[in-house]
């Protein structure tokens, strides 16, 4: 539901102190004396640039549990070495031959994955590290306006 019309004068009032480098949209609401939604949709309307954050819950692979059974590349090479080990025995079945053979597969595939989980989570830790940096730069700058 649209509130009250907008007055030439408050549209200039806002424009003049977002282009002063006033961006907080609740001290831009209360100096206009409008609602914060209200002065963020002017904004968006008039075509100034609005960066509205909102809260979230982040979900990263930092963030996910991996559980206590989770296999280390060292425990897929023992795997690995204990199918290979097997597979030359003599007097194997076929059906064992290939659930070796697919233990096998596994174990490469498992550890492939795991090599580029573990460079996602490196990433991911050096993206939330400059990210803090980013907020704490725009904080100083902040005070410093």
């Amino acid at each position: 539901m649209p509130g009250r019309f907008w007055k030439s004068e408050e549209e200039r009032l806002l424009r003049s102190l977002w282009e002063s480098g006033l961006h907080d949209l609740e001290v831009l609401a209360k100096k206009v004396k409008r609602s914060k939604g209200g002065v963020r949709e002017k904004l968006k309307r008039i075509g100034l640039l609005v960066v509205v954050k909102s809260p979230r819950k982040r979900v990263t692979t930092t963030s996910v549990s991996l559980g206590k059974d989770f296999l280390t590349h060292e425990k897929v090479l023992q795997v690995l070495a204990g199918a290979i080990t097997k597979a030359g025995e003599p007097g194997l079945d076929k059906v064992e031959i290939m659930r070796l053979r697919i233990l096998v597969d596994a174990a490469k595939t498992y550890d492939s994955v795991l090599e580029k989980f573990e460079g996602w989570v490196q990433i991911e830790e050096r993206l939330l590290e400059m990210d803090k940096k980013i907020q704490e730069l725009q904080k100083a700058k902040k005070v410093q306006s």
